[in-house]
């Protein structure tokens, strides 16, 4: 194990409120040991900060990239106590500046970084460009009577009639999403792009560091309508991946799942993140449990001219 990855995995060991995604075990789990590494700024044995990251490679080229089924990645900070604003900016960009320098030479880098990460100056100053994605976040799950009357009417009258028709339960096959997924891709015309293994070793990871579930919703006949996957840290809850079957799309079983989610997260933690779509009809559902609209940032470079021509 190199030696930013032994003082990443010691401070994460001890740091219980670093993100879900970010966290070493998440890393350790997710991908070989050849597969992702870490930048880690630290100075007198203190870690200020770090960036986990997955490399791949693939027709000659290294890229850093996003990974399904890990919707953020990015920079951790661990900032000194009663540290002053401008003081702070400082402090990340210094921090950011020793990150990016231990990056490896690679033709590429993207990553969609955390919602709470704001400071993205340090990266334009190093050639790094932003795009504005955005997410939908309720922050507050202390009280669900408010949490409900802030949905759209439609989305409380299909949770309404689903609750009548349907039960909710936990679930463990994750092989049955799996091959749902393919079905309602395969109807679509596509291909279903996330392995098996990849789906069962995030399974797997949330059960065994209880910190996700599988939420089904079964009609009386045992008919399966809708299977929901969310997952948490101590700072929120996560919609990380679902599907609903393709001949009950009109049962309001995929609402009453997201409904079920929510209020299981107000026990564990403190918000749940739908964790965002740039694509409009799936914004639009989203939006109507109403959450804030919630921006965060992706970034990127390319320094290779054929990745740019290839507009990767």
């Amino acid at each position: 194990m190199s030696d930013n990855k032994s003082i990443y995995k010691q401070f994460c060991e001890e740091e219980k409120n670093v993100p879900l995604f970010l966290k070493y075990k998440w890393f350790d789990a997710m991908y070989s040991d050849e597969e992702w590494s870490v930048s880690v700024a630290h100075k007198g044995g203190n870690v200020q900060g770090f960036l986990p990251y997955v490399v791949t490679k693939k027709k000659g080229f290294t890229i850093i990239t996003p990974q399904f089924l890990s919707p953020y990645q990015g920079v951790y900070f661990n900032y000194p106590t009663d540290q002053k604003y401008a003081n702070r900016l400082g402090f990340e960009k210094e921090v950011i500046n020793e990150l990016i320098e231990q990056l490896p030479a690679m033709n590429a880098f993207k990553q969609n970084f955390l919602p709470q990460f704001t400071n993205w100056l340090p990266f334009q100053w190093k050639g790094y460009k932003q795009t504005t994605r955005y997410t939908y976040i309720i922050n507050d799950l202390s009280d669900k009577e408010v949490i409900f009357s802030n949905f759209k009417d439609n989305i409380r009258r299909e949770i309404r009639k689903a609750e009548k028709a349907l039960v909710v339960k936990e679930g463990d096959d994750i092989e049955l999403m799996f091959r749902m997924k393919q079905d309602v891709y395969e109807a679509n015309k596509e291909d279903y792009p996330i392995p098996l293994g990849k789906l069962k070793n995030v399974f797997d990871y949330c059960q065994q560091n209880n910190c996700g579930e599988l939420l089904v919703a079964k009609d009386n006949d045992g008919n399966i309508h809708s299977i929901l996957l969310y997952v948490w840290d101590n700072q929120s809850a996560y919609y990380l991946h679902g599907v609903t079957a393709l001949g009950f799309k009109t049962t309001g079983s995929m609402s009453l799942l997201l409904w079920e989610a929510i209020q299981r997260s107000a026990t564990k933690t403190k918000a749940f993140n739908f964790e965002g779509s740039m694509v409009e009809p799936i914004e639009r559902y989203f939006r109507a449990f109403g959450g804030i609209q919630t921006p965060y940032f992706q970034i990127s470079k390319t320094d290779s001219k054929i990745l740019k021509l290839l507009k990767y």
